[in-house]
């Protein structure tokens, strides 16, 4: 019998999960371009944090017309560019919005470890009209932030999977990894920090370093877990 009533709550956990929409609430006019958005398209979305449980909607709103044409409706085929974890639902299910209606999307999950960086989220749509079909797309950015880390962060040596190059260097100093990294900080041999410099969470990056005085250095480099530890010779 438990293990009847647990299959049942597991079920019913997966269709409320799977059946989970939001809430049609339209705050936006319709302008001449046949559709609305709330955040408007092209704006950022709420951060989102790797490891933490995200949720955010966006209202959408169709028009009747567009320039001459008559609209019968917008109908979101697709959205992309979502970090791994993550995944949307659309109100109404089928993403049909009848002219002069409202629906909306709702993004959720969970961002995967990897995957802090900048995202642009694109909903794919395509408007119906007296004159055809017209693809539309409405797009919006969205920052995946590190994981949040509470106490000293491990120091660690860093992998043989980056390369600094040239090694002495002059004025460009060069790196490249297979893993995702944020800010790398230059340290001198007394221990001060003398540059900062945010790789935007890429697997490459260049830093002008022909401020720097000759001597040996340091690299600290941040993932969002760990600080990285490598040394270089600036000539």
């Amino acid at each position: 019998m438990k293990k009847l009533l647990l299959s049942l709550t597991l079920m019913v956990s997966g269709m409320v999960s799977m059946s989970a929409q939001c809430t049609i609430t339209p705050g936006c006019s319709v302008g001449s371009n046949g559709y609305c958005t709330t955040p408007t398209a092209g704006s950022s979305l709420p951060n989102a944090t790797v490891g933490t449980a995200y949720n955010t909607t966006i209202q959408m709103s169709v028009g009747t017309t567009y320039s001459i044409a008559t609209i019968t409706n917008a109908t979101i085929t697709s959205v992309s560019g979502l970090p791994t974890g993550m995944s949307y639902s659309l109100n109404p299910t089928s993403g049909v919005i009848p002219a002069g209606g409202n629906g909306c999307m709702l993004i959720t999950g969970t961002p995967a470890a990897g995957t802090a960086g900048n995202y642009t989220v694109t909903a794919n749509v395509t408007a119906n009209t007296n004159f055809g079909a017209f693809p539309v797309t409405a797009a919006w950015m969205l920052t995946v932030d590190p994981a949040t880390t509470t106490g000293i962060k491990t120091i660690a040596m860093l992998p043989s999977t980056i390369v600094l190059a040239p090694n002495p260097a002059k004025s460009d100093l060069n790196l490249n990894a297979d893993f995702n990294f944020g800010k790398v900080q230059i340290i001198d041999a007394l221990g001060n920090v003398v540059l900062t410099h945010d790789a935007n969470y890429a697997t490459q990056t260049t830093i002008d370093v022909r401020a720097l005085n000759a001597g040996v250095y340091f690299l600290q480099i941040h993932d969002g877990t760990r600080i990285l530890t490598r040394k270089f010779i600036k000539e």
